[in-house]
């Protein structure tokens, strides 16, 4: 997960880190989800990596800031982009832009990987 350099990151490399980190976290959903999964089209990992992370930074959101700060979560990040690869980079990148603790990011990160591996296998039928 993205960490703290100490300096302001450009916009350019804050969005590099989270693409890099919703790659580490794609593979990870899918290693944790089985050979069963169908992956064929790409885009089912990022859907799935997105959607748990909305779920899960929904409920983070509502335990340490406020229902306004839940509904421009949800307001901004919501919907998917046309690129569907860029949303749960997005997400990752509004984490660090909102200086959301890196522990809590990292404690994001894990459980989005297991709600998304979950998500995955039951959709395979596994």
């Amino acid at each position: 997960m993205i960490e703290e350099t100490g300096g302001p990151m450009s916009s350019e490399d804050l969005y590099r880190t989270a693409a890099m980190d919703a790659k580490t976290l794609q593979d990870r959903i899918l290693t944790a989800a089985g050979p069963g999964v169908d992956v064929s089209d790409g885009r089912a990992p990022a859907q799935a990596l997105a959607d748990a992370l909305l779920a899960v930074v929904q409920d983070y959101l509502a335990q340490t800031s406020n229902e306004h700060d839940v509904e421009l979560f949800l307001e901004v990040n919501g919907r998917p982009p046309e690129d569907l690869a860029a949303w749960p980079v997005n997400i990752l990148a509004g984490l660090v832009l909102r200086r959301t603790p890196a522990a809590d990011r990292h404690a994001i990160g894990e459980r989005a990987v297991r709600i998304a591996a979950r998500r995955l296998r039951s959709a395979a039928g596994a």
